[in-house]
């Protein structure tokens, strides 16, 4: 009874705050005198949230990149009344460079994002000061060392082998219509699981079931992007009432949770009764939560043994997986995307492939894996990719927080507790950071006369960050991303379904909003 008086009362706070919206754009209609300095509506009590709401379904092109191109590149957005939710929006690259390194001690992720992103817990991604420090210099010991390369490197090449040329196959000899994000997004999640845990949990197979895994995951994520453009009244109601979307959500967390606790218990017992047996040591072939429980139990501190809490190796494994499943899928859906509206491009992909064909031993019938120092020879593939990050970067916008008042080089002030957002997808746009060919798919932008590739600033190029929280998986990401490229461009022929919709979905990640439907055929060799 008590739950449903609850939703009731939900309901009609959300009529009420529609029915306030569609009154005040039916008074604008009618005299046009709420209209903010920089274009955007702003409404009496509601602010800007009908303008984002009209514009929801092309905000990042059509009004949030068109709002900062026509007012120099940052906006003031103002939230409704009392709601907290006033930021502002930047894509210039002076202001980002502040954010990011000049005054990067002011601009943390902050509690806002934290709340939303409550399932990753206490991860690198959503946690600051001490615990950020702490965690990034252990991550950092783990992914740069060589082994991880390693590691990857023969994941990737194992649901190559092994998934994704069968699935691929299977589409090109029936003729059979696919969606490529969807098996990307499948490949990668196996394949990220195996690098972090050891574990394969099979996702990507021929008949496109979901793994539990893998829904618990997709899941979370879809639950944190409710939480985006739901009213944070409703969303904490709906947690506490256990109803709705938060429902929904708590039972994927607990879920994944009961899998993950379990899964980092076992492993952990397994590593210590090794350790009793004087066999514990670091390998190549250690996934980065084996190799992290390795590290405590060998770096113990006199002889006593002190290990990790569970809630830390949960949260550490949780961050990764999201980091490394959704950025790389992203990548390859709009690679294969822009290499069939832009032939030419694929043509001289293919050209260089040819040109630096992997070792014999790496050739598998029609097939080929490159390793690490033969992708690394494709300069072309690698501007075509960075091309793809540079329009379509896998994170469109990232999250800060003000701690402190705060003036911005471009003459913006700067609130204590405002939030501040940094579009890499509308900079990535701007004429006067790109050049006017800046919509123009263009990987040769990235290549210098000497044919090497060009280095560009991060507050340019903002897809990796920059500054203190720059990404530490760039570098292996890159050769991830061109093994995964190489060994499908050489195989397989890939073109778009015939009226097929492309658009941006409106999700934390920039995903297609329809998946990307397509054909798939051998190429002949």
């Amino acid at each position: 009874m008590e739950q449903m008086m609850m939703s009731t009362c939900i309901n009609i706070i959300v009529a009420a705050a529609s029915f306030l919206i569609l009154w005040q754009i039916y008074r604008s209609r009618r005299n046009r005198t709420w209209a903010a300095p920089h274009g955007c509506t702003n409404w009496p009590v509601v602010g800007m949230l009908p303008s984002l709401i009209c514009h929801a379904s092309d905000f990042h092109d059509r009004y949030l990149t068109a709002t900062l191109r026509r007012h120099g590149g940052t906006v003031e957005l103002k939230g409704p009344w009392f709601s907290g939710m006033d930021s502002i929006v930047t894509s210039d690259p002076a202001n980002v460079r502040h954010i990011q390194s000049g005054n990067f001690g002011n601009y943390p992720k902050g509690p806002v994002m934290k709340e939303v992103f409550e399932p990753f817990g206490d991860g690198i991604f959503t946690v600051d000061f001490e615990s950020w420090v702490l965690q990034r210099k252990k991550l950092h010991l783990l992914i740069k060392n060589n082994r991880y390369k390693l590691l990857m490197e023969k994941a990737t090449h194992a649901k190559l082998e092994y998934g994704m040329f069968q699935i691929l196959d299977h589409l090109a000899e029936n003729g059979d219509e696919s969606d490529l994000q969807d098996i990307f997004q499948r490949f990668t999640f196996d394949a990220i699981c195996i690098i972090v845990m050891g574990l394969d949990p099979r996702s990507l197979n021929i008949d496109f079931h979901d793994a539990p895994l893998a829904k618990a995951f997709d899941d979370i994520g879809k639950g944190i992007f409710r939480r985006h453009v739901i009213p944070k009244i409703a969303w904490k109601l709906q947690k506490w009432l256990r109803m709705g979307t938060e429902k929904q959500l708590s039972i994927a967390m607990q879920r994944f949770d009961d899998f993950l606790y379990s899964f980092i218990s076992s492993r952990r017992k397994q590593i210590i009764a090794k350790r009793m047996d004087d066999e514990v040591e670091e390998t190549v072939d250690d996934d980065l939560l084996t190799a992290h429980i390795k590290g405590e139990i060998m770096d113990k501190n006199d002889g006593v043994l002190v290990l990790t809490e569970d809630k830390f190796l949960r949260d550490m494994v949780l961050n990764l997986l999201g980091a490394g499943r959704s950025t790389i899928a992203s990548t390859l859906v709009w690679l294969f995307w822009s290499l069939t509206n832009n032939p030419h491009v694929e043509s001289k992909i293919l050209a260089e492939l040819n040109s630096n064909p992997p070792t014999l031993e790496k050739i598998h019938g029609d097939h080929r894996l490159y390793n690490e120092e033969e992708v690394n020879c494709l300069t072309y593939l690698h501007a075509a990719i960075m091309e793809t990050l540079r329009l379509y970067p896998p994170l469109p916008i990232n999250h800060k927080w003000a701690m402190e008042a705060d003036l911005l080089p471009s003459g913006h002030h700067v609130r204590p507790k405002t939030r501040v957002f940094f579009s890499a997808y509308a900079m990535a746009r701007m004429e006067d950071v790109w050049g006017p060919d800046c919509n123009e798919f263009k990987p040769e932008r990235w290549i210098t006369e000497k044919g090497e590739i060009q280095l560009v600033p991060s507050h340019r190029f903002a897809t990796f960050n920059g500054g203190p929280r720059s990404c530490l998986g760039k570098e292996v990401s890159l050769i991830q991303l061109k093994i995964v490229a190489a060994a499908i461009l050489w195989r397989y022929k890939i073109w778009v379904v015939d009226g097929h919709p492309v658009s941006v979905a409106m999700s934390t990640m920039l995903n297609m909003k329809h998946g990307l439907r397509v054909w798939i055929s051998h190429r002949s060799t």
